[in-house]
C-alpha cells in the first residue's frame, strides 16, 4: 500500500512540476505578446517584410498560448467507473448527503481503496504525460516566437 501511495503522490508531483512550468512560460509568452502590441506603433508604416515577420511572430505567440492553454486547462471528465479517491466524484456522489458520503468512505477496504488508489495512478500518469507533451509543443511554438521577436527587433532598429 505504501508503495502505491508514493507512486500517486510521485505522479501527482509531476502534474504539478508541469503546471508550474506552464505558469512560468507563460508569463514569458504574455510578456512577448506585449512587446508585439508595444512595437506595433514602429511596424504601421514599416514594409512587407516586417509586416510579415510581424503577423508570423503574432501567430507564434497565438500557437504558443494555445498549447499553454491545453497544459493548463483541467480535463476533469473521465469514462471510468467512479473514483472513491477522485475530489469531483466524491463531490458528485455526496454534495447532498454528507453522512452517506462519510460512512461510506470510512468503510472502504483496504482492497477497494488499493484498486481506486491504483487507477488514480494510472489516471495522472495519462494527464502528466498529455501535460508535458504539450510542453514540448508550446516551447517548440515559444522559441519560433522569441526568434521572431529577435529578428522583428532587429528589422524595427535597421
Amino acid at each position: 500500500m505504501e508503495n502505491l501511495k508514493y507512486t500517486y503522490n510521485q505522479v501527482n508531483d509531476w502534474i504539478k512540476t508541469a503546471d508550474q512550468k506552464a505558469m512560468i512560460l507563460g508569463s514569458f509568452n504574455a510578456a512577448g505578446f506585449v512587446y508585439q502590441l508595444i512595437s506595433l506603433d514602429e511596424i504601421e508604416c514599416a514594409n512587407n517584410f516586417t509586416l510579415a515577420l510581424f503577423f508570423i511572430s503574432l501567430v507564434a505567440t497565438f500557437v504558443a498560448g494555445y498549447f499553454w492553454m491545453m497544459i493548463i486547462y483541467p480535463r476533469l471528465e473521465n469514462n471510468l467507473k467512479v473514483s472513491k479517491i477522485y475530489y469531483a466524484h466524491i463531490a458528485n456522489a455526496y454534495t447532498n448527503n454528507l453522512q452517506t458520503g462519510i460512512e461510506e468512505l470510512s468503510s472502504m477496504s483496504d482492497e477497494e481503496y488499493k484498486k481506486d488508489l491504483s487507477s488514480q495512478i494510472v489516471i495522472n500518469s495519462i494527464i502528466a504525460k498529455r501535460k508535458y507533451r504539450y510542453i514540448q509543443k508550446f516551447v517548440w511554438a515559444f522559441s519560433f516566437q522569441i526568434f521572431t521577436l529577435i529578428c522583428l527587433s532587429i528589422v524595427i532598429l535597421v
